[in-house]
Order: C-alpha cells, then structure tokens, then sequence
C-alpha cells in the first residue's frame, strides 16, 4: 500500500520521456562520498556453501563467488584469477610491460597488441560510435590536466584544455586487427578504465562457465555479471547511496545479467565550494555535471560498464532519452539534486513490476 501511496504521490512529476521522480535521496551535511560502501555488490545467504575469493586487480576490489562443489569451485576461481592477472598485464596503463603503457608511450608509431587489447580497442570504438562520442578512451590527455591525483595542483586553464582537445577521438585510432597491431595518433593517450573492468567480468564468468559453473556472482570493482542463482534463490543486488554512507537507494534480485555503476562519490575535488568528478566530457574536456551517479543493467558486463559512463557524461535527460532509445538498456540516474529517476523498463528488469 505504502509503494502504491508514494506512487501516487509522484505521478505526476513524470516526465515527457516517461520517468518517475522521487524525493531526493541527498541532503547538505552527508559523509564523504570516499567512505562509501561500493555502489553495488552481490550478496549469498548467510550459512551458504558458497565458494568465494576476494582479490585486488586494476587498482579496485574484485570479488568472484562459485556455487558449486568445493573442489570444482575452487578450481574454477583459481582459473579465473589467473585469467584475469593476465588481462591486467596486458591493459593496466600504469604498467610499463602492458600495451596501453607501450601504446601510449610509442604514440605515433604500430605496437604489437594482445587479443584482449585489440577486442578491448574494437568495441571502444564501436561504443564511441554508438554515444555520439560522449564514451572516448582517447581522454587521457586532458584528464591529466586536472589535479585529480594531485587534489592541490592547480586547475587546468582553458587554452590548455582545448589545446589537448585536439588529441581526444577514440575514431583516429588505428587498428590493424590481422596484424594484431594498433597505433594512435601522436599526443594521444588511452586508458581502459571505462570499460576494462566490465570486461574484465564478462571474462570471468566466460572462464567459469566454462569449467562447468553454472551459478557465479563476479563483481569485478563494483561492475557485476550475475549468472544463475545461489543457494535459495536469485542474487541480490543493492545500489547505495552516492552521498549518505549506509543507505540504499533500491535492492532487486537478478540472474544473468550485468550491473554497472558510474559516478562521482570515490574520486572528485572540490574547488570554490563546488564538486567536480573525475569522469570527463570529451566535448568539452570538462567534468560532467549534472549527475551523481548512472546505474545500468543490460547482458553485457563490458556495455554496462561503457553505457554507465556514457550516461553519466549525457546527464539525466539526454542520458535517459539514449537509455530509451535502446532494446536490453536499463537504467537508474541520480541527477545531482538527488533526485531518483528509473527506465520505463527498470520495474521488469528487476522484478518489481506489479
């Protein structure tokens, strides 16, 4: 009664493109976003058989749980690590042994790349086509502009950011996928983190699946692939508040598919009393406003993981119409009021269609 009440209430601050707004879910005076709990997680039943593995890759928390024999489970997340060491190696951009490092060092000139680079270059390119440009791993450039890393280095000017504009266009890289090669432009610079970690799930749960698990949670920094059930039923999957740390904002069950998540609550500085996130517009070399955080739910681990930042740098309304516009995309956006907005497709999605 309580749901259809507040229903009720918000009806009619639905909006033309046919969303549903709630109260706000922030307020002046939260905690520090960086004492958050991860923005989604899965979680087993207490007392299960679960066999579960927690490790560190590409600089975030990954988790990887196998609902099988112990033996079995144990073996296939052994693999799976190891599968997913090897992927780092090759696409980490701080290690100077993997192809971004070398990709971005050799700037101007062919490197020879791994399988893994050259799928990871192909679909980032077919993503930026598919966004209008707003996802772009050409970035890097202007990203290092900003004193993210160096919270009191100064703010980048503006001639300084146009003049690294010029470097960004994921387009202008070249990739000679029979000669398993890529090149980029000279003065480019690439990173993976936008869509490296949903591979990095997708890969995952290849390699359990393959080795015979049938139901696996991996959460691979916060992006997940949830394939088959747990012990009692489907996996939960909780999205916590990008401003108040312990509060949830939803919790749904789901089993074979991705969640991703982007957002400004782990890495933002604030200038002049204004908060600005780390997640870039290639537009306009500036931090995307407008928006806390982008949810997405879809089959992909690697799409929801690219299509999360791609809505975040759209903002609430645009981000929403693209969301609409495609078949299999999900979404839940906190704009950055606070308010909740949710895909006509969301309630389905996540079983909470009536």
């Amino acid at each position: 009664m309580k749901k259809w009440l507040l229903f009720v209430a918000v009806l009619g601050l639905s909006l033309a493109w046919g969303l549903l707004r709630e109260r706000p879910v922030a307020a002046p005076g939260a905690r520090p976003a960086e004492t958050l709990v991860p923005p989604l997680y899965a979680a087993a039943a207490d007392g299960s058989a679960l066999v579960k593995r927690e490790l560190v890759l590409m600089g975030s928390p990954f988790v990887l749980v196998a609902d099988a024999p112990h033996d079995q489970a144990l073996a296939a997340i052994s693999a799976a690590s190891e599968r997913l060491r090897r992927l780092e190696a090759e696409i980490s951009s701080w290690k100077p042994s993997s192809d971004v490092y070398r990709l971005n060092d050799n700037a101007g000139s062919f490197v020879t790349v791994g399988e893994d680079t050259l799928t990871l270059l192909q679909l980032a390119q077919q993503i930026h086509a598919d966004t209008g440009g707003v996802f772009d791993i050409s970035i890097g450039a202007v990203w290092d502009l900003y004193p993210f890393r160096q919270p009191n280095a100064p703010w980048p000017r503006a001639e300084q950011i146009a003049a690294a504009l010029q470097h960004v266009g994921a387009q202008r890289i070249e990739i000679d996928a029979a000669g398993a090669r890529a090149r980029l432009p000279r003065g480019m610079r690439i990173n993976l983190g936008g869509i490296g970690k949903g591979y990095a799930a997708r890969i995952a749960i290849e390699t359990l699946r393959g080795l015979g698990i049938q139901n696996a949670a991996v959460s691979a920094g916060g992006d997940l692939y949830l394939l088959g059930s747990k012990p009692g039923g489907p996996w939960q999957v909780r999205i916590a508040n990008p401003r108040w740390e312990g509060q949830l904002i939803e919790q749904f069950t789901l089993r074979d598919r991705a969640v991703a998540t982007s957002g400004d609550a782990a890495r933002y500085i604030v200038r002049e009393g204004k908060r600005y996130g780390h997640i870039l517009d290639p537009r306009s070399g500036l931090p995307a406003q407008g928006t806390q955080s982008v949810t997405v739910i879809c089959d992909d681990p690697t799409l929801a993981d690219a299509y999360a930042t791609a809505v975040f740098v759209l903002g609430p309304v645009e981000g929403m119409r693209w969301v609409e516009a495609r078949a299999g995309v999900e979404a839940l956006i906190v704009d950055a009021q606070g308010y909740v907005s949710r895909s006509r497709g969301w309630a389905a999605a996540t079983g909470e269609a009536s």
